[in-house]
């Protein structure tokens, strides 16, 4: 799988992706304008049910589908809230009187929940792919890729 499909992939997990802008910077002072950017952005660009008929899946794989997002999703948003107390902890302790030693432990465990996330949304992809067919995955990778430009642009970024 090439790695813009695999990025591609990602914005289907609408949920836990919609703060991946904010996840990208350290600063989380600005973090619920982002987040409502964001899902504006994606609610924009149309809901997932949009993405299963652009896709045309059938009924069984669109069961399959919200089934594994919901087996996975409980434990994204679990990971998310630990990924961004860890960093909000970190942002903290940067302008406190944090020893270099403390904040490079601090650091270490936020990078292990960014891979921790990084991980549980890879296990979904690799899920959700095989339920898909090939031209279904090429089609969900442009529609993507034109969800995420889209976010980009409305974002500033």
């Amino acid at each position: 799988m090439s790695r813009v499909l695999i990025s591609t992939v990602l914005g289907l997990l609408v949920m836990p992706l919609t703060i991946s802008p904010a996840l990208a910077n350290s600063n989380y002072n600005n973090f619920p304008i982002k987040v409502s950017q964001t899902r504006q952005a994606q609610e924009s660009q149309g809901s997932e049910e949009g993405i299963f008929k652009q896709l045309n899946l059938s009924e069984d794989q669109t069961e399959k589908i919200i089934a594994i997002r919901d087996q996975h999703q409980q434990n994204m948003i679990d990971s998310l809230q630990k990924l961004r107390g860890a960093q909000e902890e970190l942002n903290n302790m940067i302008i406190s009187s944090s020893s270099d030693n403390q904040l490079r432990e601090k650091h270490s465990e936020v990078i292990q929940l960014r891979t921790e996330l990084a991980e549980l949304q890879f296990d979904t992809i690799l899920k959700m792919r095989e339920v898909l067919t090939p031209e279904q995955l090429q089609k969900w990778s442009n529609l993507m890729q034109q969800r995420r430009e889209s976010v980009k642009n409305r974002l500033g970024n």
